[in-house]
């Protein structure tokens, strides 16, 4: 088996990365192999994500918890990548990740 390293953002991975990374793939990543889930998210989902991931960051920060930066950082590598399939703009991309509105 040939091994191939896994994209940095999560939204990236297709149905072979779900599958060296021994991870369950959502439904429709296994039902389109070929496209991630970033490339699959409609602009409802992309939306809910954001808001989902400000909420799990925000409470992050009130446990102080240790895993802030790293969730932090996954949020970021995910967000450019929804710019680079087209999925956000890069305006959207620079306010979300704009350090004044990084304070949760």
């Amino acid at each position: 088996m040939v091994r191939m390293n896994l994209p940095e953002s999560e939204l990236a991975w297709r149905l072979a990365h779900y599958v060296q990374a021994g991870v369950e793939p959502p439904a429709r990543c296994a039902s389109n192999p070929e496209l991630s889930e970033g490339e699959m998210m409609t602009a409802e989902e992309v939306e809910e994500f954001v808001v989902d991931s400000i909420a799990t960051l925000r409470i992050l920060e009130d446990h102080a918890s240790p895993k802030l930066q790293v969730v932090l950082d996954n949020y970021k590598r995910d967000l450019a990548y929804l710019v680079s399939v087209g999925s956000m703009t890069e305006s959207d991309y620079n306010e979300l990740v704009h350090p004044d509105n990084l304070h949760f």
